[in-house]
């Protein structure tokens, strides 16, 4: 099947021989946008077959929907574009809103458009580099995942852990069973960078109705009041982004926004470092936003750009083999 769809890839269908349309949905309008542009660039690349229509359908503002609202609103959508004309169409219909707090790499950009060790990937010593650059030295621990990074000489990644979007240019011990991913944010017209961290079994769909139950959540294994006391910061309804009593790990506003992927990077593994050997960082003087503020303040051009930049470089690397 592999070998099919690699064949379809960039060529023309024929009438009959896919869909008419095939139609992603969106949680809203800035991951509608998000999800046009990868669908411009991976048709630019060649990477999907011709002659489909690609359309991409927001919900509408206002209380989640479920799939069964998205479909009947998809519907409409397709009838809006095409009048009746569309009910001959096969439509291949894809739910791919939502923020994947499960995988959290994916929110940014959509899970839709998450890389798959597919095709042709790189594996070494039972990991997985996907749309990735390593520097010869670099050691990378058995069953880890790094997908569009750069990843220097002086890097050691433990074992099971997740390394999405990032820059990691400095000497660095990445734990094992750790998630790191880095993310382009704009704010105040300016593009600056936070880089998500959390140990792989930390629950991030997780949330409490009160200050005095955050102590049920846990942050690579240590009670959350426990982090913030060693990140100098307190424990108030002002920490977190939410507006109503959703109160856990994605709304806490403990990343420090930075001016470089790589500096952003260290600042996390920093916060990291701190829970692991219960010595003291202070967090004070950094503005600090949650995930769900991330993904209000994401630059998906940025984090396009640098995809396409890493996209570019390996192609080049390939010609010269």
């Amino acid at each position: 099947r592999l070998e099919r769809f690699a064949a379809l890839r960039g060529a023309a269908a024929r009438p009959g021989q896919l869909w008419d349309a095939v139609l992603l949905t969106a949680a809203d309008t800035a991951q509608a946008g998000a999800f046009r542009e990868q669908l411009e660039e991976k048709l630019r690349r060649g990477e999907l077959p011709r002659g489909i229509r690609y359309l991409v359908c927001a919900d509408p503002p206002g209380p989640r929907i479920g799939n069964g609202g998205s479909t009947l609103h998809a519907l409409r959508c397709l009838e809006e574009q095409f009048g009746d004309q569309w009910t001959s169409f096969t439509v291949l219909l894809i739910h791919s809103g939502g923020y994947s707090q499960r995988l959290p790499n994916a929110s940014a950009l959509g899970k839709i458009f998450t890389a798959l060790p597919l095709g042709d990937p790189l594996f070494s010593g039972g990991s997985s580099i996907m749309q990735s650059i390593l520097e010869p030295g670099c050691v990378i621990g058995q069953g880890s995942v790094i997908e569009y990074s750069r990843i220097g000489a002086e890097v050691s990644l433990g074992n099971s852990s997740i390394v999405s979007g990032s820059e990691i240019n400095f000497s660095v011990e990445i734990p094992s069973d750790c998630f790191l991913s880095s993310v382009s944010v704009r704010i105040n017209d300016r593009v600056q960078y936070v880089t998500i961290v959390f140990g792989v079994g930390d629950n991030l769909k997780q949330s409490v109705k009160s200050l005095s139950d955050i102590h049920c959540l846990r942050f690579f294994g240590a009670s959350f009041p426990q982090c913030l006391h060693l990140w100098g910061m307190e424990a108030s309804e002002q920490l977190f982004s939410c507006e109503d009593t959703r109160l856990g790990l994605w709304t806490a506003s403990i990343f420090p926004v930075c001016s470089t992927r790589g500096d952003s990077v260290r600042m996390s593994l920093q916060m990291v470092n701190s829970v692991q050997h219960m010595s003291p960082f202070k967090l004070s003087g950094f503005q600090l936003l949650s995930v769900e503020e991330m993904l209000a303040y994401k630059d998906v051009e940025d984090m396009l750009k640098f995809r396409k930049q890493i996209y570019d470089e390996i192609c080049l690397q390939r010609q010269k083999v």
